[in-house]
Formats: structure tokens, C-alpha cells, sequence
């Protein structure tokens, strides 16, 4: 099947692209901020604020009411705003990214303007294993200096969901937050602002009142070159044309938009792919040994293991790190006896367990010391693990909440292995797995077809 193309349509194309090709050198040069509209949480042509509505008026009835046009809310007096914190939490906690998000995670834009008020970009990054700053903007309060510590910043202008004064939900919230930007508190960003000479509006409509004076109060049109997807209201395009200088591409959708930004963003090297190719295992012994030489021979067939002693950056939170490894596309364990005794290592088996596809994303060996294949051994395992956790019943019942401050997330990890471990073992005991002497024997190449499979 052919598609003839106009020369009037050709010519546009290579427009669009030649435009794209500039937003691309800007990205490459740290000078492209990127303005993530509403548009971009659609689902089936429905508005996550529409959906909110519906979620939060299932639990409260008529008590709350919802503007569509400005996507704004009402609240009755009889419901305070905190009394609807949980639901509010629950409802965007449940959101995940889709692909449009993960793109733009992997394009490297330094600053991201996102106006939703839930993280669900967050977690794009997180699940790529991609570094990042995160700040939102406090109404009323003066705001926190920022430092940069990532290349990119993720910058929700409208608030945080988790903080509920300081998202943006009714026209009260709105009012206040305008003339707390107009007041003493201005964005802590400006020098992000006025760093970019190039701005991509990608998820807009631009129907809303308050965006045309948000853009005036933040100067975003200043010496800047402007663009977005197109729209379908032309009154609104001429405006954001005349009054903006917004560049609209064609007929290109947001999602078009930033596929070519990221191919082209691919083909001038700006997007490194990461194999996400984990360890799990015991520091010393055996174990750190079978990891060394496990590192090498992957390493000569180009791929990178991630490891905590060289990969866990200076200051970064250890619990982020073991995070990460949980989400992990293919992760090596290394069973041993001091592992499945380790508080540190289980927390990280822990992880990869309760995200999706264990089984799939692992690749276990087995030390001749982990004796999971013995009732009797496993029963040890088991009875271990009752005993940390009833050391810290015994704290608890002894210093009563003081203990709880200090120890309760120790105690939850020992239940969560409690209750998992039976199901653990069940599984590696029935994935085949090589003894260390045949992985080494082979240098490995079981281990190496496998994970070049899953990534």
C-alpha cells in the first residue's frame, strides 16, 4: 500500500522536522524547557481531573461538584479539604506513566514544567532508573532554595498532590495561588526560566483563562522560542500566535511530537540506552567473588552490571538504591547462607518479589551453603526470621510507642519476610538453576544469553 503525499503536505513535513531539529540541538545545549499540559493524562478521551471527580464524588456524593470547562472543584463547607487527603492521595497514587511518559523520561530536557499535581512522570524516571531533581511550588509560603543536583528537574508548578495545601483544586485554591505568585513568592526557578531560549508545550488546549496570565506572570514568552503541538481551536491558536509567539507544528499530535524528538534525540547519541542488569547478593566470601568475576565477563560482552559498591552514589539513600534494583529488567541473586540471613539483602529480594514478573526477571545462583532445597534448612530459615521478629514484639511491648519511632520500619521488613518466605523459596527452589562451578565453567554463558533476553 503507497501514500501519496502532496508537495504542500511534503513541504510541511520537512518543515516540522527542521523545526524539531532545532528543539533537539536546544535539548542537546541544556537550553529546552518543556511545559507538560493536562492533555498529556487523558484516558479514552476523558480528563484524570473528570476521573477524579467521579472517584472522589463515589465516596462523597454531592458534597462535591466539579466545573468541567476550568476542570476546577467545589467543596461543601461541611467537607473540609482534609477530610478528602486520603482519597485524593489514593486516586493518583494508582496512576501509572504510559508511553508518552517514559519518552519523554528518556529524552534528556533539563527542566520540566509539569502543571498536574501527581507524580506520575516521577515514576516514568524511576522505573528507567533515571536520575532526577523533583520540586513543586508552595503557595503562601516563601519558597525552599533549589540546588540542582540531577541534570533534569521536575518541576510541578501547580503543587503536590501528597501536600494538599499546595495543590490547585477549587477557584479559591486557584485565586490564592495567583496572587501568591503576583505576592512575595515567586518561583524559585527563574534562573531555570530564564536559561532556556527554547520552550516545547506539549498537552495543552490552552482554553483556560488562568494559563494566559500564568504565562504573563512568568514570563515564559520572553526571548524565547515557543512551540506546541497542534490544536483544533483555531480563535485560541490565533491568540497564542499573536499575543505569545507560539509556534504551532502542523498537524502533528503530542505524541507524534515527541516520538520524533526522541529518534532524533536517539540517532545524535543524546539517549544512552541502559540495560538494567542488576545484583542481589552478600558482601565477602563467596559471593562477592562469584559477583567479581561475573562482572568482568559481562563486561567483555557489553553489559553493565549495576552494583551497590560502585554504583551507589556518595549520599544516595540506600533504600532508593535497593529500590531500583527491585524494578530491575534482569537481576542476578546470589543465594547464600549470609544472604538469607541479611536484613539488607532481603529487604532488596523483597522488592523485586512484590513488582511484576519475578520469576522472569531473575536469575538465581545458588551457593552450596544456601541449603534451600532441605525441609529442615528452610524450617531454620523460617524459624530465624520468627525469632528477629519476636526480639523486636518483646522491644516494642517493653517501650512501648518510643520504640515504634524508632524501630518500626525494621519490624515491618521482618514481617514482610515472615510472611514471604515460604512462597520465596518455593519459587528458587523451582527455577533450574546452574551450581556456581558450571556458571563458572562456562564463563557464564547461560547467565549472558538469559539477560540479554530480558533487557
Amino acid at each position: 500500500m503507497s501514500i501519496l503525499l502532496s508537495v504542500e503536505n511534503l513541504s510541511k513535513i520537512l518543515v516540522e522536522k527542521e523545526s524539531i531539529s532545532r528543539i533537539v540541538k536546544k535539548i542537546s545545549e541544556e537550553k529546552c524547557l518543556v511545559i507538560l499540559g493536562p492533555e498529556l493524562l487523558y484516558e479514552n478521551g476523558e480528563s484524570i481531573n473528570s476521573k477524579l471527580f467521579k472517584f472522589l464524588h463515589d465516596a462523597h456524593g454531592d458534597q462535591v461538584k466539579y466545573y468541567p470547562e476550568d476542570e476546577m472543584f467545589k467543596f461543601d463547607n461541611s467537607l473540609p479539604i482534609v477530610a478528602i487527603e486520603d482519597d485524593i492521595a489514593e486516586f493518583y497514587n494508582q496512576l501509572e506513566p504510559n508511553e508518552l511518559y517514559k519518552k519523554i523520561a528518556e529524552v534528556p530536557f533539563t527542566t520540566i514544567i509539569n502543571t498536574a499535581q501527581d507524580r506520575t512522570l516521577n515514576k516514568a524516571f524511576e522505573e528507567k532508573n533515571i536520575p532526577f531533581d523533583y520540586e513543586y511550588y508552595r503557595k503562601e509560603e516563601a519558597q525552599p532554595e533549589y540546588t540542582r543536583k540531577n541534570k533534569t528537574l521536575i518541576y510541578n508548578i501547580f503543587g503536590d498532590y501528597s501536600k494538599i495545601n499546595s495543590i490547585i483544586l477549587t477557584f479559591d485554591n486557584l485565586f490564592d495561588y495567583l496572587f501568591s505568585i503576583i505576592g512575595d513568592y515567586e518561583l524559585n526557578i527563574k534562573s531555570e526560566l530564564r536559561r532556556a531560549t527554547s520552550v516545547l508545550f506539549i498537552g495543552f488546549n490552552f482554553d483556560k483563562w488562568y494559563f494566559k496570565l500564568l504565562l504573563r506572570l512568568i514570563k515564559i514568552n520572553e526571548n524565547k522560542l515557543l512551540h506546541s503541538h497542534d490544536i483544533t481551536q483555531e480563535n485560541y491558536k490565533s491568540f497564542y500566535s499573536e499575543e505569545f509567539k507560539v509556534a504551532f507544528f502542523g498537524s502533528s499530535s503530542a505524541e507524534e511530537i515527541i516520538s520524533e524528538i526522541h529518534n532524533q534525540a536517539v540517532e545524535k547519541g543524546l539517549i544512552i540506552s541502559k540495560p538494567e542488569i542488576f545484583v542481589s547478593y552478600a558482601w565477602g566470601g563467596e559471593s562477592e567473588e562469584i559477583v567479581n568475576k561475573l562482572d568482568e565477563v559481562l563486561e567483555k560482552n557489553s553489559l553493565k552490571l549495576i552494583r551497590d559498591k560502585r554504583d551507589l552514589a556518595y549520599q544516595e539513600r540506600i533504600s532508593f538504591f535497593m529500590d531500583q534494583i527491585g524494578k530491575g529488567k534482569g537481576i542476578v541473586v546470589v543465594i547464600s547462607e549470609k544472604y538469607l540471613k541479611s536484613h539488607y539483602c532481603m529487604y532488596e529480594l523483597l522488592e523485586i518479589y512484590q513488582n511484576k514478573d519475578f520469576e522472569s526477571r531473575i536469575i538465581p545462583i545458588v551457593l552450596s551453603d544456601a541449603k534451600i532445597y532441605d525441609t529442615e534448612s528452610l524450617l531454620s530459615y523460617q524459624e530465624f526470621w520468627n525469632g528477629e521478629k519476636n526480639k523486636l514484639d518483646q522491644k516494642i511491648k517493653e517501650n512501648g510507642g518510643d520504640a515504634i519511632a524508632v524501630i518500626g520500619e525494621e519490624y515491618k521488613l521482618f514481617k514482610r519476610v515472615v510472611d514471604n518466605l515460604g512462597e520465596l523459596m518455593r519459587i528458587l527452589k523451582d527455577i533450574n538453576s546452574l551450581s556456581p562451578e558450571e556458571h563458572l565453567k562456562s564463563e557464564f554463558a547461560g547467565i549472558i544469553k538469559a539477560l540479554k533476553e530480558k533487557i
